[in-house]
């Protein structure tokens, strides 16, 4: 279960932001994650309790935006939007598509990062 340590590291990014502004308190961070992170949203949640217990942001919301991924063609030079099917969740393993040509000789270029977007906190 990597959400756990992916949960970690988000409340440490919340944690170092909160005391640079010398917060008592972190009531929320929203979190942009691709959707080709392969990351469960409800297992990150559960990690991001489990992580900030104790902590200045316990009890602090876990917004998620899933952001789509995007491909480009290698043939085309063209770029698509993509998801992943059911079966690629379960696995991890798809291959890529291009919409425009069908080229299956594509690379992602969006899509597997995760960034923190905002922190709310109490001073």
């Amino acid at each position: 279960m990597h959400e756990f340590a992916f949960a970690y590291d988000i409340f440490k990014v919340a944690e170092a932001t909160a005391k640079k502004y010398n917060a008592k308190r972190i009531t929320q961070v929203l979190l942009e994650i691709g959707e080709l992170t392969l990351i469960v949203p409800e297992l990150l949640k559960k990690s991001f309790e489990m992580a900030t217990a104790g902590s200045i942001a316990e009890g602090a919301e876990l917004v998620i935006q899933i952001l789509p991924g995007k491909i480009r063609c290698r043939d085309c030079n063209k770029e698509s939007n993509v998801t992943l099917t059911e079966e690629a969740q379960l696995t991890g393993l798809q291959l890529f598509r291009c919409g425009h040509c069908q080229s299956n000789n594509t690379e992602v270029i969006y899509g597997k990062s995760a960034n923190v977007k905002n922190i709310k906190i109490q001073e």
